[in-house]
This record gives C-alpha cells, sequence and structure tokens, in this order.
C-alpha cells in the first residue's frame, strides 16, 4: 500500500450525531477497538483505535454490542481476504464499498496499484469519515445511498470492477436489495465480481424482537434466480470458521452452531461473479 496522506484531518474531537441505522458504525468500531487489544487478534485494524479515540459520544450506547463480536471481525477478515485476491489479479480495477460507515479497508489492504477505490456512504457519514480518517493515494469518497441511483453516475466503468457490501443488505427489503444488484450489473455491463454478507431469516426475526428492522436471505442463490448474469463463486459461513476464534467459550459456541443447517448460516459471506 502507498504512503497515506494526511488529508483535511482535524486533531480535536469529533461530535457524532447520526440517525439510528447509521449509528451501528460505531458498533462496528468499538469491536474491532476490542479486537486490536486482544492478545489474539483477528483482524488487527489499528485504525479503529485512531478513530474512536476521536470520536465524542455518549460511550453508554455500545453497552451490550461487545459481546459476541466475532461474527463482526471474522466477516470483515473474510472480506479483506477476498479484495486483496481480486486486486491482485486486476491491479487496474476499481475497488466499490457501498455504506463504507467508518471502516478503515482501504487503509488496511490499499487500493489496486493502477486502478483506484471509491467509498460511498449517506452524506452525513461521509462527513465524518471526512473528519477522522485520512484518505490514501488512488482514493475518492462520494456521498451517496445504496437505494438511488444518481451517485453512480459518478463512478469510472473503464475498468474491472469488485462491489463490496459490508453490514448493507441486512438492513434494506428484499426488493431494494433486488433493485440494487440490477442497478450494479447494468452500470457495469463490461462483468465484475460483487461481495456481500447477508443474515439469516432467524436473525431477521430476533432483530426484530428488540426494534430492529433486518432482513434475512433463506438461499444464498437467490440472486442468480434474479439475475442470470451472476453467479456464486464463495459462501463463506461465520460461524463455519470457528476455529479462527480466539475465544474458547465463542469458539465452543460458534462449533456447535456450525453443526446444524438452520444456525450454520445465522451470518454468510457471499461472493458473485458477474
Amino acid at each position: 500500500m502507498g504512503e497515506v496522506g494526511s488529508g483535511n484531518r482535524a486533531t480535536d474531537k469529533v461530535d457524532v450525531r447520526l440517525g439510528k441505522v447509521e449509528s451501528t458504525l460505531l458498533w462496528t468500531v468499538h469491536h474491532k477497538v476490542l479486537d486490536f487489544r486482544n492478545t489474539e487478534p483477528v483482524l488487527g485494524d489499528v485504525w479503529a483505535v485512531d478513530v474512536m479515540d476521536r470520536l465524542e459520544f455518549d460511550r453508554r450506547h455500545l453497552r451490550g454490542t461487545s459481546g459476541d463480536r466475532y461474527m463482526v471481525l471474522l466477516r470483515a477478515r473474510r472480506i479483506d481476504a477476498w479484495v486483496r485476491e481480486w486486486i491482485a489479479a486486476n491491479p487496474g480495477g476499481t475497488v466499490l464499498q457501498l455504506a463504507c460507515g467508518l471502516d478503515a479497508r482501504a487503509l488496511r489492504v490499499g487500493a489496486p496499484e493502477r486502478g483506484r477505490w471509491i467509498d460511498t456512504d449517506l452524506p452525513d457519514v461521509v462527513a465524518l469519515r471526512r473528519r477522522v480518517l485520512p484518505e490514501p493515494p488512488r482514493y475518492r469518497l462520494l456521498a451517496g445511498s445504496a437505494t438511488e441511483s444518481d451517485w453512480l453516475e459518478e463512478i469510472p466503468t473503464d475498468a474491472p470492477v469488485l462491489v463490496v457490501a459490508e453490514g448493507l443488505v441486512e438492513y434494506l427489503r428484499p426488493e431494494e436489495t433486488h433493485a440494487l444488484l440490477g442497478r450494479l450489473l447494468a452500470c457495469f455491463p463490461g462483468g465484475g465480481e460483487m461481495v456481500f454478507d447477508v443474515v439469516s431469516p432467524h436473525v431477521g426475526r430476533l432483530a426484530g424482537v428488540f426494534g430492529w428492522q433486518m432482513y434475512g436471505l433463506e438461499d444464498p442463490r437467490l440472486p442468480e434466480r434474479w439475475y442470470p448474469g451472476l453467479s456464486l463463486t464463495g459462501d463463506y459461513e461465520v460461524v463455519g470458521d470457528h476455529a479462527s476464534v480466539p475465544e474458547q467459550p465463542f469458539r465452543s459456541l460458534y462449533r456447535v452452531l456450525s453443526r446444524w443447517p438452520w444456525t450454520r448460516g445465522l451470518m454468510r459471506v457471499l461472493r458473485f461473479r458477474f
């Protein structure tokens, strides 16, 4: 990865004012901070520590969110690995990350050496991100909603593309996910790959009990039926990677959950070629 530019970041504390769904990005950063401080980190994201130190918000909002953090950490590590693999094969390609939040993947992985990395998120999140994270070489940050299409006009289509959406699809209604995939396929007629995570309907129902609207995907091949141009090439079941969990209680829990089909797919990361 090239040298990271200093950007326009200030050194003072940054006040956080986000909506309910957008505020979940704070949980993700918190999980990565705890992981970095662990003697056996899964992801080892030092950027998360820097970001959390600079954010000013009521830390009580994080209570109860750090118990089972390994779903998020293993998901992020798998996506990082697939992104690195794709970049190695497409050094002139474009990585497009939707709903980037305060994730530092562009800094952890680095943009393709002859290509570009584009992160997108809602305007409030983009404004916050610009204050706490530097922008590496060949990087661009755009404001735009995954449920709208106007910002797609600014995305170059002259190179292979990898679309990454982490922690997004489970918050979209099925018809919104269907429409998003269709817009992406139409925008990049030259083809590429997509990586995104989904949760099972059981998770969606459980989230509803706690007042969160989430949507599960039972069949990972459903997008192939929506759009014949899509081909599933990777299906990573997070709890199936129990050997990578450093804490014994959660490692044992994941091992048990991986034994039954209805719990093995609680969260999975899917990779499609189109």
